[in-house]
Formats: C-alpha cells, sequence, structure tokens
C-alpha cells in the first residue's frame, strides 16, 4: 500500500471539493458550519423560559440535524466512488442517505456505549457507596472496576472503529443498510488488504485528523477569524476522511 499516495489523493480530492468550484465549497462550508458551530449559540436559549426562545431552540436543532444528515449524504456520494468531488445537489437524497449512515454508526457504536455503562454504572455505585461508608477497600475496587471499564471501552472502541471503517463504505455502495454488519466479508476484506497495511492506514488518517483538530483548537481562541479557520479545516477534515478510506476500501477487490 502506498500511503503517501492515499494521503496525496486525498489532499488533492479535497482541495478540489472546496476550492475547485465557488458553489460546491460554499454549501460543504455552509453546511459544515451548520452542523458543528450552531449548537454554540445553545447556552444563549437557556432558560427556555419563553415561546420564541423554544421555537428558536427547535428551529436550531433541527437546522443542526439536517446538515448533519446531508453531510453524511454527501461522505456516502464520495464512497460510492466518484472519480472526482461530487456536487451538492439534492439534499433531501443525500440526507436520507445519511441517514442510513448515521444509524450503521450508532450500531457500531452500541457495545462500546454498553460497556461503558456496564462498568461506569458499577464502577460509580460503588464510588457512591463506598463514600457514605468510608470503606477505603471498596472505594479502590470500585476505581478499578471503573478504570478498566474506561479500558475495556476504549478496546472495543478500536476495534469496532475497524470494523465500522469498512463497513460504512459497503454500506455506501451497496445501499444495502445490512451489507453494513456483513463481518464476514468486512473481516474478508481487511485480510485482503492486509491486516498491517489497513492498521497502519488508520492511524495515519487518525494522526492526520488530530492534527487538524488540535490546529482548530488553537485558531478557536480568535475572535471570527478563529471560527472561519476552524470551518475550514473541520471541512477540509470531512472531505478527506471520505476520499481516504474510499481509497484504502478501493486497495483490494470487495468480497
Amino acid at each position: 500500500m502506498d500511503y503517501g499516495e492515499l494521503l496525496t489523493d486525498s489532499f488533492d480530492f479535497t482541495r478540489n471539493a472546496l476550492f475547485g468550484d465557488l458553489r460546491r465549497g460554499s454549501l460543504l462550508l455552509v453546511l459544515y458550519a451548520l452542523a458543528t458551530s450552531s449548537l454554540e449559540v445553545l447556552p444563549w436559549l437557556l432558560p427556555l423560559d419563553a415561546l420564541p426562545r423554544f421555537v428558536f431552540f427547535v428551529l436550531l436543532v433541527v437546522v443542526t440535524l439536517a446538515s448533519l444528515l446531508v453531510l453524511n449524504g454527501y461522505a456516502c456520494e464520495i464512497y460510492r466512488g466518484a472519480r472526482g468531488p461530487p456536487p451538492v445537489e439534492d439534499p433531501v437524497g443525500l440526507a436520507l442517505h445519511g441517514v442510513r449512515l448515521l444509524l450503521v454508526s450508532i450500531v457500531f457504536l452500541v457495545p462500546v456505549i454498553v460497556v461503558l455503562l456496564i462498568f461506569g454504572g458499577i464502577g460509580v455505585m460503588g464510588i457512591l457507596a463506598s463514600g457514605q461508608s468510608q470503606d477505603m477497600s471498596a472505594l479502590f475496587s470500585s476505581l478499578a472496576t471503573l478504570g478498566l471499564g474506561m479500558l475495556l471501552a476504549v478496546i472495543v472502541w478500536v476495534v469496532v472503529g475497524l470494523a465500522s471503517s469498512i463497513a460504512i463504505v459497503r454500506c455506501a455502495r451497496s445501499g444495502e443498510f445490512s451489507e453494513a454488519f456483513n463481518l464476514e466479508a468486512i473481516v474478508l476484506h481487511i485480510s485482503r488488504i492486509g491486516w498491517v497495511n489497513y492498521v497502519v492506514a488508520l492511524l495515519l488518517l487518525w494522526i492526520v485528523l488530530g492534527c487538524a483538530y488540535a490546529a482548530i483548537g488553537i485558531f478557536g481562541g480568535l475572535p471570527v477569524v478563529g471560527w472561519v479557520i476552524g470551518v475550514v479545516i473541520g471541512a477540509a477534515a470531512f472531505v478527506f476522511a471520505a476520499r481516504y478510506l474510499l481509497l484504502v476500501f478501493d486497495s483490494a477487490p470487495a468480497p
């Protein structure tokens, strides 16, 4: 696997998507801004003690969710293998595709949530009980349970992440929700890519995304300009990740 080609192709694709066409780039930036930044207004609306505040709150949530679904739908179009950045057209159709991908992501998060709830719940209840009884051994045991739960959750999250990266692209390509959970085909596909190649490729992606979000955090303190820079970097990271996962998926024939 040529990791340099993966990064270069994804970067060129992202640059073309955001800056190669003014209309497409503007729509992607606006959608990303609405999907990620509109919720920052919510603290200004609380408490919801008046009808205008409540109505605006509902509209804000609807706009945020709709923008997120359209963005997910755009990622779905990228996963389908378009040679160049697809246009941002038919928002309703994109949103429907986005719903399917969002549901896939939620289902894959369920094991992580279950582990956190089980071990986290046991740990927290134990900590509260030991605090009342002043039993230090019980407190340390509860802390150990909580720590073990967090560790297991991280392990499950990594395993789920390995599967879901292929599953989401499979779902987009086939148009079938069930294909996202064809674990036998997913494992076979990763084997064809090569487990080492696949893990290294995902690590590189996570490093790039980590750097992007760190940059957003650094510029976030700047008024207005920092927000604009954050939106551009965030939208670029979103498109970059979609293209990168597509290339990884296509590096070996799908079963």
